[in-house]
């Protein structure tokens, strides 16, 4: 076995991510046949298009490409050109997962690395550079390069050790990882190629549900008169179905100023106002919240209380704005403002397919939840054939 270890460093907007348009790749890391190239990419501002033919001429050689989190590696270097898809993977990070049962979601490099008896990471760029907001083409070429060459040596010694640990197990299990790895290759060109999304549409939809919500915080109000009532509040739901006090602060004139050039002027501040709201509805028995005198609103124990009258009014009322408004602060107007926070191209989403996380062994989905679009939701995707 003569592996191709393969690392990259980037700019660090939202951790990096390969889909942002604000994020670049600066360098890639290549050890193999126990030396390791270190290729500047667009980290000091040279041209780079020699680099990536050289890269690529590394990765047609007839070995398994292997990384940590490597599809965060295979992301990167499609964008820039790279092709790698008629290569055999192994992800360490994936491999340790299995390996240990699916109990410790996303291990670390370091956490692999001591699990194994080897050594760490040089974390000095991760400490005292990222960590300050300094970003990588700002970090001292030979700190960077030292870093990198450590992570490509101390990955290289964990798949060794994995490879040994893995070659005595039955052969279905070995199966079983070699398949896993496989997968991973379709899930990143899944990633990749994210999913077209009518955004406009989406928006126009969220400001609808915005405005049905607001008629029903219309209505809820007329059971009571507490201007900066607050219903996305969970402290101040219970009081109102269950009964207690709020307190509300609110800007008020408390004077004027005495002394210095605002002197004669009228001064504000912040003023609390409590007010004690009566019990509409016996809470559930078990229900309380550590936070004393405070019920459960969730939507399953809202509706297993025996409500009748007003107080059922209110909690439909309640059940249907929540409704409204987790459909629209999630999916409407959330999964544009999520792609705008990515800073990934308007109108697609790249979420993450993760292998690394569900101790079933299964796929799970994050940023955003892809397995979880319920119909309505669905209509603004659409297909780029």
């Amino acid at each position: 076995m003569n592996p191709i270890i393969l690392d990259v460093e980037t700019t660090i907007d939202v951790n990096g991510n390969p889909f942002s348009e604000r994020n670049k790749l600066c360098y890639v890391g290549i050890h193999h046949n126990n030396v390791s190239s270190l290729f500047d990419i667009e980290y000091s501002g040279n041209p780079y298009r020699d680099k990536l033919d050289s890269i690529q001429s590394m990765l047609n050689n007839d070995s398994i490409l292997v990384g940590f989190n490597i599809k965060f590696d295979l992301h990167w270097i499609r964008k820039y050109g790279i092709n790698f898809m008629d290569k055999r993977v192994w992800d360490c990070q994936l491999v340790h997962f299995i390996l240990t049962n699916q109990q410790n979601p996303y291990p670390s490099l370091n956490s692999v690395a001591e699990y194994y008896g080897l050594g760490s990471k040089l974390d000095v760029v991760a400490t005292e550079y990222w960590s300050n907001g300094i970003d990588t083409p700002d970090v001292p070429k030979d700190i960077l390069e030292q870093y990198l060459e450590q992570d490509l040596i101390l990955t290289k010694q964990v798949f060794e050790k994995q490879y040994e640990e893995v070659m005595s197990l039955p052969v279905e299990r070995q199966r079983l990882i070699s398949l896993h790895n496989q997968d991973l290759l379709v899930l990143e060109e899944m990633e990749y190629n994210g999913i077209l999304f009518d955004e406009d549409r989406s928006l126009e939809l969220g400001a609808l549900l915005e405005e049905e919500v607001r008629l029903l915080d219309e209505e809820l109000a007329k059971t009571f008169s507490i201007d900066g009532f607050n219903f996305n509040s969970k402290d101040h739901l219970s009081c109102l179905l269950y009964g207690g006090r709020i307190t509300i602060p609110k800007k008020e004139v408390i004077g004027t100023y005495k002394t210095g050039e605002r002197k004669g002027q009228v001064k504000e501040g912040w003023v609390d106002h409590h007010y004690d709201m009566p019990r509409l509805i016996e809470p559930l028995k078990g229900s309380e919240l550590k936070k004393d005198g405070y019920y459960s609103t969730d939507e399953q124990t809202l509706r297993s209380l025996r409500a009748t009258g007003v107080s059922k009014g209110v909690i439909q009322l309640i059940l249907k704005r929540s409704g409204l408004e987790k459909r629209r602060g999630t999916y409407y107007s959330g999964l544009p403002e999520l792609r705008e926070s990515q800073g990934w191209h308007k109108g697609q989403l790249h979420g993450q397919l993760n292998q690394c996380v569900a101790r079933t062994g299964r796929l799970s989905s994050s940023k955003p939840n892809l397995q979880n679009f319920d119909g309505e939701i669905k209509e603004l995707f659409y297909s780029r054939y």
